[in-house]
């Protein structure tokens, strides 16, 4: 697999203020600017942690692995651990910021876990009661963070951030009506699984059958499962996985094109040519020079 976090990209650029013995943070966008971390922001880095971000005030832009949209109030956005991001919040911006490892939420319904997959959607636009129920939680949520703990801290905090998982969740179902919104139990589990051993195998294998075999399932219960939660074959899901990667490398490195196939797992980089250019319809060159272009502006 690609070790993202050995590629010269830097970290997220300030310490989250975690909450004494617990991996959860809270603060603005306001506050981050008067530590004047806000210009780093700009620039691509990763995170190492999850990110969920509710926009207050103003307006900007946000781009998360190369796909870039413009925020205003009401605006969510869902960044996970080491995806690229690029911030360019207006001086006008304000923001509610919520930070979280990957082991600090409460164990959801597989259907929940979704939610934190890379391959769904980073970002929706909340609107009246949908967005004020949103910020009465993350308000809830601010002040057990900022109260003393009298020794039911860490259980609240855990609580609340599945509440306000539990509200994207529902959003989701009720606007979106993304696949797989209703799959919960063996097949919405396995698909979990499957999605933890694609990030660990997506440069190694790319077979339905390797993977199929590593979760001690039949291809025809993987498929099912694929089908049920994310609308489309595992096939599909593995090779969107790997264009994610490509595009990473792409866009933020100065790799060879020759070198990221390597690293992909291609043996021939005319095969990752073709592959990129099906899944993104574009040659891998043409979108590093795009991608070159977009940061530059």
């Amino acid at each position: 697999m690609v070790d993202f976090a050995s590629l010269p990209l830097p970290v997220f650029p300030y310490v989250p203020a975690w909450r004494s013995g617990l991996d959860l943070a809270m603060t603005t966008l306001r506050e981050l600017r008067d530590q004047g971390s806000v210009r780093a922001l700009a620039s691509p880095h990763r995170l190492d942690f999850h990110q969920i971000l509710v926009v207050t005030a103003g307006s900007g832009s946000f781009a998360v692995d190369s796909s870039r949209f413009e925020c205003r109030t009401g605006t969510l956005v869902w960044t996970r651990p080491n995806q690229v991001i690029e911030f360019s919040p207006r001086t006008d911006m304000d923001a509610d910021v919520i930070m979280f490892t990957e082991t600090f939420p409460l164990h959801l319904s597989a259907r929940v876990g979704m939610l934190d997959d890379v391959l769904r959607p980073t970002h929706w636009q909340l609107h009246g009661s949908e967005l004020l129920a949103f910020r009465r939680v993350v308000s809830l949520l601010r002040e057990e963070f900022q109260r003393p703990d009298q020794g039911l801290g860490e259980e609240l905090l855990k609580h609340l951030l599945a509440v306000a998982m539990l509200h994207i969740d529902q959003m989701c179902r009720r606007r979106h009506k993304e696949p797989g919104t209703g799959v919960s139990g063996e097949q919405g589990e396995l698909f979990l699984r499957f999605r933890r051993e694609l990030d660990r195998s997506y440069a190694v294998t790319r077979l339905v059958e390797d993977y199929a075999a590593a979760l001690n399932c039949s291809t025809r219960a993987l498929s099912r499962a694929c089908r049920a939660v994310a609308g489309t074959s595992a096939k599909d899901v593995i090779d969107a996985r790997v264009a994610l990667e490509a595009r990473r490398l792409l866009g933020h490195t100065d790799l060879p094109i020759g070198a990221i196939a390597r690293r992909l797992g291609f043996s021939e980089v005319t095969n990752f040519g073709k592959f990129f250019t099906r899944r993104v319809n574009m040659t891998p060159g043409a979108f590093r020079r795009e991608a070159r272009a977009a940061q530059a502006r």
